[in-house]
C-alpha cells in the first residue's frame, strides 16, 4: 500500500512492570519489546512510521534515527490524548495503522489483511474470548458491523461480551483528523479514550468491519508475567521456524534462541541450550547440552559442549571442538583445532590442529588491560598450563603440563617451566612417631 503511513503507540510509562526499564524497552528475544514492533511495520513499506513515546524514554532511540518520526506524548492522558499528538504528522491522503508497542507478535499476514478498506470504512483488529477479561468489548450491530468498543472499565455488572479489541485498527487520515476532535473525557478514569471514534463512525454511517485473529497474535505486555508469557509464545515461533528450516533439536522446549539467529543446515542443538544475540551456527555443527552461546559464530561441523560457554567476539573456525567447562571469550580457535575440557580461553588467536590441555588458561588481564595470547599451528599445550599474556607459541611447539609460561616460545620448541620435585625419604614413619 503506496500512501500508508503507521502510528505506534508507546507512551505507556509501564508501572505495573515494576522496572527501572521502561515497559517497552524490556527485552524480549534478545531485543527491546518496541524494535518487534519497529521491525514488523518497516515490512510493510510504510511511508512513514509514527513513534509515539513519552519525554522520559525519547533519548532511547537515538540509534534508530531514520527509522520513524518521533513524536512526544507530554502528558499521558490516554490512547486517544497519545493520538491526537500524531495526527498533526499525518499527511492529508493516507491509510493509517495503528499499533502498539507493547504489542510485539503481530503476524504480517494479519496487518496485511486489515491495511486493505476503502477510504469511508474501517477495520478494527478483534479476537473472541469467553473467559473474563480486562479488554474492552467489540459491540456488533445486526447487520455484522461494529457499532461501538466499550472500555471492559465502563461496562455494567451484568453485561458481558466475548468479542474483545486488540487496540489494532486502520482508518483514513482524513476521517481520523474529522473524528478525533470530538472525544473527550467524561469517564471513570478521566482519559481520552482513542475507542470513542467508533461510535462516532458507526453514527455517520461509516461501516466498522472486525477482522479476527488470536488473542495469542494481539497479545499486549503489561507486567513482568505478560512478558514472560510473550517470551514462551516468541521462543515457540523461533523454534518452529528454524525445525521447519531443518535444524534438529531433540527437546525444543529447552532451547533458547534470539530474534537474530542464524543456524545452517544440519545443525543438532542438545537439549537446554541458551542462545543469546548475534549468533551464527553454521552447517554440521553439534552443540551439546548446557551450553551458552552470545555474538559469536560457530563454523562447519564443530562441536561445542557440553557447559561450554563462549562469549562475544569469538569465531570458532570449521571441525574444531569445544569441550565440556571451556570458556572463549573474543578469540579465534582455527580448523580442527581442541580446547576439550576445564579450560579459560581469553583474548586469543589459537591457530590450525592446535592441543589445548585440560586446565590451561589464558592469563589475559593484569588489573588494568587486556593482552593477546597467539597460540601457531599444530602446537601443543600440555594440560594445566599457564599462558600469561602478551604471549606467542611458535608453530609445532610443545608447552609441558602444569607449566607457567611467560615468555615467548619459539617454533619447534619444548618449552616447560616447574619447580623442582623434592622427596624426603622416610617421612610418613618420622611423621608417625609424633
Amino acid at each position: 500500500m503506496n500512501n500508508l503511513e503507521i502510528v505506534i503507540l508507546a507512551a505507556g510509562k509501564g508501572t505495573r512492570m515494576k522496572s527501572s526499564i521502561p515497559k517497552v524497552l524490556q527485552p524480549l528475544g534478545g531485543k527491546p519489546i518496541v524494535e518487534h514492533v519497529l521491525d514488523t511495520a518497516q515490512t510493510l513499506i510504510p511511508k512513514k512510521i509514527h513513534l509515539v513515546v513519552n519525554d522520559e524514554i525519547k533519548n532511547e532511540f537515538e540509534h534508530l534515527k531514520g527509522k520513524f518520526n518521533l513524536i512526544i506524548q507530554k502528558k499521558q492522558l490516554g490512547t486517544g490524548d497519545a493520538i491526537k499528538a500524531a495526527v498533526k504528522s499525518l499527511e492529508k491522503n493516507s491509510n493509517i495503522l495503528v499499533l502498539y508497542g507493547d504489542v510485539p507478535l503481530m503476524h504480517l499476514s494479519t496487518l496485511k489483511k486489515i491495511i486493505k478498506f476503502k477510504k469511508d470504512e474501517i477495520n478494527i483488529l478483534c479476537f473472541n474470548k469467553e473467559e473474563q477479561n480486562d479488554y474492552g468489548k467489540v459491540i456488533l450491530g445486526t447487520n455484522g458491523l461494529v457499532n461501538e468498543v466499550i472500555e471492559q472499565k465502563e461496562l455494567k455488572k451484568n453485561e458481558n461480551f466475548y468479542l474483545c479489541n486488540s487496540g489494532i485498527f486502520s482508518i483514513h487520515s482524513s476521517l481520523l483528523t474529522k473524528l478525533m476532535p470530538k472525544i473527550n473525557n467524561k469517564n471513570i478514569k478521566k482519559e481520552y479514550y482513542l475507542t470513542d471514534i467508533f461510535k462516532m463512525a458507526s453514527n455517520s454511517d461509516i461501516k466498522i468491519k472486525s477482522v479476527i485473529t488470536s488473542e495469542k497474535e494481539v497479545y499486549g505486555i503489561n507486567d513482568k508475567k505478560d512478558l514472560a508469557m510473550a517470551e514462551n509464545e516468541f521462543q515457540e515461533n523461533l523454534r518452529d521456524k528454524h525445525l521447519k528450516a531443518g535444524v534438529t533439536m531433540h527437546d525444543p522446549s529447552t532451547v533458547y534462541l534470539s530474534e537474530d539467529t542464524k543456524i545452517g543446515k544440519d545443525v543438532i542443538i542438545h537439549p537446554f541450550v541458551v542462545i543469546g544475540k548475534n549468533v551464527k551456527i553454521l552447517n554440521g555443527a553439534e552443540i551439546y547440552s548446557f551450553s551458552h552461546l552470545e555474538d559469536c559464530k560457530i563454523g562447519k561441523k564443530t562441536s561445542i559442549g557440553p557447559y561450554a560457554r563462549i562469549r562475544p567476539g569469538t569465531q570458532i573456525i570449521d571441525h574444531a571442538k569445544v569441550g565440556n567447562f571451556v570458556e572463549v571469550k573474543n578469540s579465534i580457535i582455527d580448523t580442527n583445532s581442541k580446547i576439550n575440557h576445564l579450560s579459560y580461553v581469553g583474548d586469543s588467536i589459537i591457530g590450525k590442529n592446535v592441543n589445548v590441555g585440560a586446565g590451561t588458561i589464558t592469563c589475559n588481564y593484569d588489573g588494568r588491560a587486556k593482552y593477546k595470547t597467539v597460540i601457531r599451528d599444530n602446537a601443543f599445550i600440555g594440560s594445566n598450563s599457564s599462558l600469561i599474556a602478551p604471549l606467542e607459541i611458535g608453530k609445532n611447539a610443545y608447552i609441558g603440563s602444569g607449566s607457567t609460561i611467560t615468555k615467548k616460545v619459539k617454533q619447534d620448541s619444548l618449552a616447560v617451566e616447574r619447580s623442582v620435585q623434592m622427596e624426603v625419604k622416610n617421612w610418613a614413619k618420622r611423621k608417625n612417631k609424633k
